[in-house]
């Protein structure tokens, strides 16, 4: 199944990539839409997944070690 990404889904993907001009940008298509996956060296630096009703779901950053 194709998923078409909503303009606003697109603009967030040009903002990520603005971010972090020199990562890679890899998408993972899901059945329920896809998740867009930036990574530098090898190392995912950040994470977002998009519905294909036109929802954004960014990943939560992680808390600092105690």
């Amino acid at each position: 199944m194709a998923i078409e990404l909503t303009t606003d889904q697109a603009r967030y993907i040009a903002r990520m990539r603005t971010g972090w001009p020199d990562a890679e940008v890899c998408v993972h298509q899901r059945a329920w839409g896809v998740i867009v996956e930036v990574r530098r060296m090898g190392r995912t630096i950040a994470l977002v997944a998009f519905d294909a009703d036109g929802g954004v779901h960014r990943d939560a950053p992680l808390r600092r070690a105690a």
